[in-house]
């Protein structure tokens, strides 16, 4: 395995079937292979005007996946890398608590990793900026933030460059801030289309059982209400993706990855029966599935779901399930 094949495993910064498949090369193993996972942990440098700002990079769904947490005075950040199915990219993706989604890519470099970003805010306007991780040891390394320019080239200076030390204590956790409301930023953000659209209900825990087998649903809104979580568990099967809204596009977007290493993107939209979840389903081959799965409501605790294949454009009910709320 290439040295670039490693770095791109580690450190990037929204269910429904449970099909097995082949078993294929994860997360893990790039790192474990590579030597790469000096990285995992919680890193926390102070600033020179005395402010902390902490990085979080946690394995998920059986190392299928890195979670990322970024924390930076109110700034909040939380997302997640994936293997692609060819076996070496990794897609990272993310929000944040004022709006902005970000998404990235990682590659080598003679000073270190480097982390290239594009954030889009509110508005619509894309950023980009390179982040540079350089080891200084097991337990100390530095990250240099770079201004990138139109043609793609970095910046001579950084814009900020600090050293983090591992620390060994729990970990900060980035609140589910469920007693917020939305409309106090300037943009339209998912809470508001949450609460205008009457879904407030979807947000919890789920249960359903049926042929003996037991489904696990649950929606957690994060970052202030700018994204939610999705989290699924069938038998053995997991599933954790994210859901963000880009107020410039009016896009409801999730993505997510199982841990079976299938790439799930999609898009949410209102149907004549329900919330309509549109998503394509990547397996290790690199075929495309399409799934639409449509969530209604019973009462306040029930709710119902159905899932559709589409195959030629067209959609084929292939299961209906009836969730009741859990206690949490």
């Amino acid at each position: 395995m290439s040295l670039r094949s490693a770095l791109l495993a580690i450190v990037v910064l929204a269910a429904a079937c449970a099909v097995p498949i082949a078993a294929q090369q994860t997360l893990g193993d790039l790192v474990a292979q590579g030597g790469y996972d000096w990285l995992m942990g919680r890193w926390v440098a102070t600033s020179d005007e005395g402010e902390k700002v902490e990085f979080r990079y946690d394995w998920a769904l059986d190392k299928q996946a890195v979670v990322v947490d970024t924390i930076m005075g109110g700034f909040k950040y939380q997302g997640m890398a994936m293997l692609s199915p060819n076996g070496y990219d990794v897609l990272g993706f993310g929000a944040d608590n004022r709006g902005g989604v970000w998404k990235g890519t990682w590659s080598e470099d003679p000073a270190g990793l480097v982390n290239g970003i594009e954030h889009t805010s509110p508005g619509g306007e894309v950023r980009k900026a390179e982040i540079v991780h350089s080891r200084v040891d097991a337990d100390t390394m530095t990250i240099a933030i770079y201004a990138v320019d139109s043609s793609g080239s970095r910046s001579g200076e950084p814009w900020a460059k600090l050293t983090y030390k591992r620390q060994t204590a729990p970990a900060a956790t980035i609140a589910s801030t469920s007693e917020q409301t939305g409309g106090s930023a300037d943009y339209q953000t998912l809470a508001d289309l949450v609460s205008q659209g009457g879904y407030e209900w979807l947000i919890g825990k789920w249960g359903a059982t049926k042929d003996d087998r037991t489904y696990q649903l649950e929606h957690t809104p994060i970052l202030d209400k700018h994204a939610a979580l999705v989290n699924v568990k069938i038998g053995d099967f997991q599933y954790r993706g994210m859901v963000t809204y880009a107020p410039a596009s009016q896009e409801i977007a999730q993505v997510g990855v199982d841990n079976m290493g299938r790439i799930w993107k999609g898009t949410w939209e209102q149907g004549d029966e329900g919330a309509v979840h549109k998503v394509d389903v990547t397996r290790a081959d690199g075929t495309t599935q399409k799934i639409q799965i449509v969530y209604i409501k019973g009462d306040n605790d029930t709710l119902k779901t159905k899932e559709y294949t589409i195959e030629g454009g067209s959609p084929t009910l292939r299961d209906e399930l009836t969730f009741k709320r859990q206690k949490p």
